[in-house]
């Protein structure tokens, strides 16, 4: 998977619009198209903000880069999802729990 794919695949799961993902990020849908089609290649500032929009962990897009999903089928793709999910869960469980302290 590319990091394009996994900016478009966690976006798409968190149930986020392009447009306005990229609204939020002050940029134009074009722009975050070109980054999702992997035509551009987004900072490590930017793709913190990224995360930060979609309330994940930055390091989530560049794990997913790193492996091979061209022969996903939707099945896999829609488990791959399903795993953001609880990791998601862990991730803001354990945000709370530290503000907590």
């Amino acid at each position: 998977m590319t990091l394009g794919n996994a900016i478009k695949l966690i976006r798409t799961a968190r149930n986020v619009k392009q447009r306005d993902l990229a609204s939020a990020l002050n940029v134009s849908p074009n722009y975050l198209s070109m980054l999702e089609a992997n035509r551009r290649v987004p900072s490590v500032t930017f793709l913190r903000k990224i995360a930060s929009k979609l309330q994940v962990p930055a390091g989530l897009f560049l794990l997913w880069a790193e492996g091979d999903s061209s022969n996903l089928s939707k099945k896999q793709i829609d488990q791959v999802r399903e795993l953001l999910i609880r990791i998601q869960a862990i991730y803001l469980s354990d945000v709370s729990n530290s503000r907590a302290q």
